[in-house]
């Protein structure tokens, strides 16, 4: 999982921006990027001799979601000969692989091709690094919190229901968090809304370290509230780590300049499947797993 502040929109770019393959600097950089469908934006580097596209991410270099029409396996996009051509492969799709306006079986690809498959269109073009740097603020600007440099609840949710739908598949179970911090509105009325923002900064910052530790997804929800998950993770073994999210918090002091508050947070949790098979179902537990940690006094951990 990717360290607090980072997204994994790069963990299908195979090589270092401005290298090839062989690490050799490279001027134009082979990508695609998705015009349309749930991950609108983001784009992967061609680096490597050939990419898998597909909705299952233990069968796909590229993992496509939210898209139904799209097969486990769907297409292959390969180097080809000349090694600085690409050519699409489609894998025995049920929807096909579209090129043009057309139903491909193998095609070679030019700048500016768009691939359609179900309702998910790319486009197959070249960067130079200017453009690559200038695609890779935007990305931060799109997916990462500003505040806390935790992936945006967009991020959040395309993640939750990668794991969730591979859950339904192995029969792994997930951890869902629902937390809110206690006492900010008492800082920020004594303080100052700079400290009562520097407070939420901190916490999100510890609140990543153990989840990414714990290879999860920390999420800012908004204000002062975050949603996390964890898979692999029973009831149990959810409830310890809840109770390290609320330690981690309410067991150090925050200070700024000569200031030092002594934030805590409260934390609902919900399991998979138990609590429900799909995100907005977990959602709802925990949310209301939250109010009952709340209601009982705040700064404590409840199911």
């Amino acid at each position: 999982m990717p360290d607090p502040g980072e997204t994994d929109f790069g963990r299908t770019v195979f090589s270092a921006p401005g290298l090839a393959a062989g690490g050799a600097p490279q001027s134009r950089l082979p990508v695609l990027v998705v015009l349309r469908g749930a991950q609108v934006g983001r784009r992967y580097l061609l680096n490597e001799s050939s990419l898998v596209l597909g909705r299952r991410a233990d069968r796909a270099d590229l993992v496509v979601p939210g898209d139904p029409r799209i097969s486990s396996v769907h297409c292959r996009v390969e180097r080809g000969l000349p090694p600085d051509s690409w050519q699409l492969v489609d894998l025995g799709s049920t929807n096909g692989t579209f090129l043009g306006g057309g139903r491909i079986t193998t095609a070679t690809l030019r700048e500016g091709d768009r691939i359609h498959l179900g309702e998910t269109v790319l486009k197959f073009c070249f960067h130079d690094e200017l453009e690559e740097e200038f695609h890779r603020q935007v990305d931060h600007l799109m997916n990462v919190d500003d505040l806390t440099g935790l992936p945006v609840q967009r991020v959040f949710r395309l993640r939750l229901q990668d794991a969730i739908a591979s859950g339904q598949r192995t029969g792994r179970p997930l951890a869902l968090f629902m937390m809110d911090m206690d006492g900010l509105k008492k800082i920020n009325d004594t303080h100052g809304h700079l400290l009562g923002a520097h407070s939420i900064a901190v916490v999100g910052r510890r609140l990543g370290g153990i989840v990414h530790g714990a290879s999860g997804t920390v999420s800012r929800f908004g204000g002062d509230e975050f949603s996390a998950f964890v898979p692999g993770l029973d009831q149990g073994a959810s409830l310890d780590l809840g109770e390290r999210l609320r330690g981690c918090v309410a067991g150090e002091p925050i200070a700024r300049g000569a200031v030092v508050v002594n934030p805590t947070i409260s934390v609902g949790l919900a399991t998979f499947p138990e609590a429900g098979p799909n995100a907005e179902a977990l959602t709802r537990a925990a949310d209301e797993a939250l109010y009952r940690a709340k209601a009982a006094g705040r700064n404590r951990v409840s199911t």
